[in-house]
């Protein structure tokens, strides 16, 4: 019973450690979304059922020494499941797409709907926070110092989250967009990568030289009800009269 236990967490554990890091900016919202934990358990069940076929046909794999084989039994089980249920038996030309058709499918769905789901959930909070951090900070100021001293914060970038997140900035300069609203998707595009604290605490720092000139001190009011309400739509709430 041991075995399984540690087959099931061994598994369970990998499907874990790819969906945080599909989402670092905000893990802990994993835990509301009911396709990730549909997720997990399959990478577990997985790990199970290899454990059991194992024990059924009685694969010991050429050791003598019980205990041992145990372990290695385990081991096989953990790591044979990850490989079958990532593997594609055949692909499929769909129109410009190569579609791989196999058990990845199911894992790739349940991904595509935590996606969603996370998304969803996040959408709020993101918003609310991103207007609160880069209000009255100049697109045109902080394009070149913010990225690049919130990069320099974080240690363990890859080269490639790097160089995406420049392109994304380039685009956003290239764009028709005014300079706040160019502003607030470079928050949202440095919250990708930073999470929230680390951009607010560069904003922080670089505030006396990344505001724009004339920055709209009205601050923003937190989410009601699912939506996020302008400062003046708010004062009008609380006088109803006017």
């Amino acid at each position: 019973m041991l075995g399984y236990a540690v087959a099931v967490s061994l598994s369970c554990l990998v499907g874990i450690a790819e969906l945080v890091s599909r989402y670092r900016d905000r893990p802990t919202t994993l835990v509301r979304v009911p396709s990730t934990w549909a997720y997990v358990l399959i990478n577990g069940g997985a790990g199970a059922g290899s454990l059991l076929l194992l024990h059924t046909f009685g694969w010991r794999f050429g050791v003598r020494s019980p205990d041992v084989a145990s372990a290695t039994q385990v081991l096989v089980a953990s790591l044979g499941s990850m490989m079958v249920f990532r593997s594609a038996v055949f692909t499929v030309r769909v129109g410009d797409e190569d579609v791989a058709v196999g058990p990845s499918t199911l894992l790739t769905s349940l991904l595509a709907a935590a996606d969603r789901g996370v998304d969803r959930m996040q959408a709020k909070t993101r918003a609310h926070e991103a207007g609160e951090i880069m209000r009255g900070v100049s697109f045109a100021k902080a394009r070149l110092a913010l990225p690049t001293y919130c990069l320099g914060l974080l240690r363990n970038v890859s080269a490639e989250d790097q160089a995406d997140l420049r392109t994304a900035v380039d685009a956003l300069a290239g764009s028709e967009m005014t300079d706040g609203q160019m502003a607030l998707n470079l928050g949202l595009l440095l919250m990708n990568v930073a999470g929230p604290d680390v951009l607010r605490s560069a904003v922080d720092t670089l505030r006396a030289e990344i505001m724009a000139d004339d920055p709209d001190p009205r601050p923003v009011p937190p989410p009601r009800d699912g939506r996020v309400l302008e400062p003046h739509a708010e004062a009008a709430r609380s006088n109803p009269d006017e």
